[in-house]
């Protein structure tokens, strides 16, 4: 056992490790992590990075004069490590370096839900001993499961896939712009692609789908014990298909053969294991709401890449800047009457701000297509801008007191703070 201890933490030796590219978004926290008692939760989908950037804070806290023996880092889905409770672990590694029970310990715990009685476990770590615990896992089995232990004990940060801006970082760096006809192929490219980071630096639909298999099977089927995991699969791509399009549970169920409740109940599954989604409309009617259908997204395009193919840039498009709302903490609800919509709406109900995603080439602001932009504005006089991303076409329009910019995908996602 101390062996794999040693080999987890090489920093006990002074040894080098490897910890990837920097993740500036979640390192730029440590500071407000460190300077709290609470523990620190990594959730997000597998492979989205969130054991990197726990040694990537080891590293960041080593380089700023941390002893390394107080650095620990357990991946407890190891099978020499899951057996035993965290409490065994932490009296295991104070013996090894002799430290007394008053010495600070900061413990990195790696798929946490692996180890026996976790909740428990952490909040009495967390009460009783000298650490300061930064955890990882699922968000089903940390934040669901754990029926209430950790309330008030737990800050959560989500980790995302690569965004744009780490997407070019990934490929060698972001472009002068001077050459920013390179970042609209490479916005093409993100779309298509996606920001798994082991998939961007080497691109493979084989790992992609093998990766999509083992959320459903490790994340979903083993912890739901869900009987037909081929519809679960099935309805994956489903909503794959319908990407930026209003669907109702009525018409996945139509469709694949489940009671609505069933549908609803598998959706939920897949978003807790952040592989898709959910928007609603945007109204002052919690009713409408509740009832209306909804707009379902994945949180990586190139997982709809694998699962529906190459086409559909529109939609990929869309899905990117749902995504970038996201990461922003952005709320954001669709505007829909009849068969005209506006694909984003954020902002107050005193002065909303419309997004729509039209991913052309050119673009003519008499396009019926954008007619759902303008009856939004008509229904709405109180907003003062709105939004039109684009492919490649840049520009404003003044209707009324409304200003509408059109901005191409690329500078949306990398500079998506100017316009959100």
């Amino acid at each position: 056992m101390e062996s794999t201890y040693y080999f987890l933490n090489p920093w006990w030796e002074n040894r080098t490790f490897d910890c990837g590219i920097p993740r500036e978004p979640y390192l730029r926290r440590l500071p407000d992590m460190l300077g709290r008692r609470q523990v620190e939760v990594l959730i997000g989908s597998r492979r989205a990075g969130k054991t990197t950037i726990a040694k990537q804070l080891v590293n960041a806290m080593l380089q700023n004069g941390s002893s390394p023996n107080d650095l620990v880092y357990l991946a407890l889905d190891l099978p020499s490590l899951s057996g035993m409770t965290l409490s065994e672990h932490l009296r295991a590694i104070r013996k090894i370096h002799m430290h007394d029970r008053s010495r600070k310990i900061w413990l990195f715990l790696d798929e946490v839900q692996e180890s026996p009685n976790w909740e428990s476990e952490l909040k009495a770590q967390q009460d009783f001993e000298m650490v300061k615990i930064f955890a990882t896992g699922s968000t089903a089995s940390l934040i669901k499961s754990q029926g209430g232990k950790l309330t008030g004990r737990q800050v959560v940060t989500t980790v995302y896939p690569l965004s744009f801006r780490e997407f070019l970082l990934f490929r060698g760096g972001v472009p002068d712009m001077s050459e920013d006809y390179k970042l609209e192929r490479l916005a093409d490219e993100y779309i298509r692609v996606g920001g798994y980071p082991e998939h961007v630096l080497n691109p493979s639909d084989e790992y992609l789908a093998n990766l999509v298999e083992d959320i459903l099977a490790r994340d979903l089927v083993r912890l739901y014990s869900i009987r037909r995991p081929a519809v679960l699969r099935d309805l994956l791509r489903l909503v794959a298909s319908a990407v930026a399009s209003r669907t109702s549970y009525n018409r996945l169920s139509k469709l694949i053969g489940l009671s609505v409740d069933t549908v609803k109940e598998y959706i939920g599954h897949l978003e807790a294991a952040f592989l898709v989604s959910a928007m609603e409309k945007w109204t002052t009617s919690w009713s409408d709401r509740v009832y209306s259908a909804k707009k379902l997204y994945l949180w990586d395009t190139g997982v709809k890449t694998v699962l529906t193919g190459p086409g559909d840039a529109g939609a990929r498009a869309e899905n990117a800047v749902w995504m970038e709302l996201k990461r922003r903490s952005t709320e954001a609800g669709y505007f829909a009457e009849s068969e005209r919509e506006v694909d984003f709406v954020v902002g107050s109900a005193g002065e909303p701000f419309p997004i729509e995603v039209k991913f052309v080439s050119t673009l003519d602001w008499q396009d019926r297509r954008l007619s759902g932009l303008f009856l939004f504005l008509r229904r709405n006089p109180r907003s003062r801008r709105a939004l039109v991303v684009t492919h490649r076409v840049e520009g404003r329009k003044e209707v009324d007191r409304c200003s509408i910019d059109a901005v191409p995908l690329w500078k949306f996602l990398l500079r998506s703070e100017q316009w959100v």
